[in-house]
């Protein structure tokens, strides 16, 4: 079927050879230009859930914006057969069939897949998990676009690699990593760095609107179940990372119930967030697994986070990106807040 016109996008340029498209206006079908095209190296990233009563959706990767064209990947779980078809389309036909593997997909469940170019075809991982391989049928230099069709929502595309005409970014990294023993103290951010006194800013809760960096504020009426805390930015141009904490005190030397780190490019680590507390002067185990890197340089973002009585579910620009269950008890002993590093803050608030 034709793809309607609204549909037709062009997927938004995030950084050298990084485009995507994400959140509620991605609606099905859809069909996005991929600016450049592929290559050997590009990474296609793309997270949704399938319906509660799924039968079947598809994936392409297209000569043109719909299945009217050339089709050089043609990606199809079908839940009631019980298998995901593989194919491709050339000049009106469909080939072989590609079916082993069986069903990774559940209904009413989220799902993250990604698709790495290679020389000889398309690696596909469904929720981290290498699922099957297939081999280049066309040309991978004539697919200029991306179609998504059927039983599912889709809330984020991304296409990660850049032609050669681009600078290099950094390869695909798969999303799981081993634990640190222990998080060292960041050398940027001397140990008993005093941050703006607390009276400085309203207590009351109203909006702080562009405060300096390094900031902190305290926590009005402090931390509790439901308690959201919203932060606004703008990374540097050129940044190495920015930091949240929710700490027990008004100083960095304090214990941190949550240390949020949003590495762009720091020591080893690029476009990693890594999550962790630290208590008594030692940080904990890192957690760094994540579906995608929700920064950008000089681009805004919004931040949210949202206190439970287990942990803290965090979002970024509407969509959710990880949760982060509670080390420290009580957890209400934290009651202020902390951001230090390459940020411009535009406004922070408390619901």
């Amino acid at each position: 079927m034709p793809t309607s016109i609204k549909t037709l996008k062009t997927l938004v340029q995030k950084g050298p050879g990084l485009y995507e498209a994400m959140g509620n206006n991605i609606i099905l079908p859809y069909s996005g230009h991929i600016p450049g095209g592929i290559h050997v190296g590009t990474d296609v990233v793309i997270a949704g859930r399938t319906h509660p009563n799924f039968d079947r959706f598809s994936i392409n990767l297209c000569v043109g914006p719909n299945l009217d064209q050339d089709c050089a990947l043609h990606f199809n779980p079908r839940f009631n057969d019980g298998k995901v078809v593989r194919n491709h389309k050339q000049a009106g036909n469909w080939g072989s069939e590609e079916t082993s593997g069986g069903m990774p997909f559940r209904r009413g469940h989220n799902f993250e897949m990604h698709v790495k170019v290679t020389h000889q075809g398309y690696e596909i991982k469904v929720n981290h998990h290498h699922f099957c391989t297939f081999f280049h049928r066309l040309p991978k230099e004539s697919v200029q676009y991306v179609h998504i069709a059927g039983d599912c929502n889709i809330t984020f595309i991304q296409f990660r690699g850049a032609p050669s005409s681009f600078p290099a970014v950094p390869s695909y990294v798969p999303p799981s990593f081993p634990a640190a023993p222990s998080y060292p103290a960041a050398p940027s951010y001397p140990t008993g760095q005093s941050y703006p006194p607390a009276p400085a800013y309203p207590a009351t809760g109203g909006p702080i609107y562009n405060p300096p960096v390094p900031f902190t504020t305290p926590i009005p009426g402090g931390l509790y179940p439901g308690k959201i805390i919203y932060i606004t930015g703008v990374p540097f141009p050129n940044p190495s990372r920015f930091t949240i904490n929710l700490s027990c005190g008004p100083f960095d030397s304090a214990d941190f119930v949550l240390h949020f780190d949003a590495r762009f490019n720091f020591g080893s680590d690029r476009n990693q967030v890594i999550r962790t507390h630290k208590q008594s002067g030692t940080y904990g185990s890192e957690e760094r697994h994540m579906s995608y890197f929700p920064f950008f340089p000089n681009t805004n973002f919004e931040l949210m986070i949202l206190t439970e009585q287990s942990g803290f579910k965090i979002a970024v620009n509407n969509q959710h990106f990880t949760e982060f269950y509670h080390r420290i008890q009580p957890f209400q002993r934290a009651d202020h807040v902390i951001v230090t590093g390459d940020v411009r803050l535009t406004q922070v608030r408390f619901q």
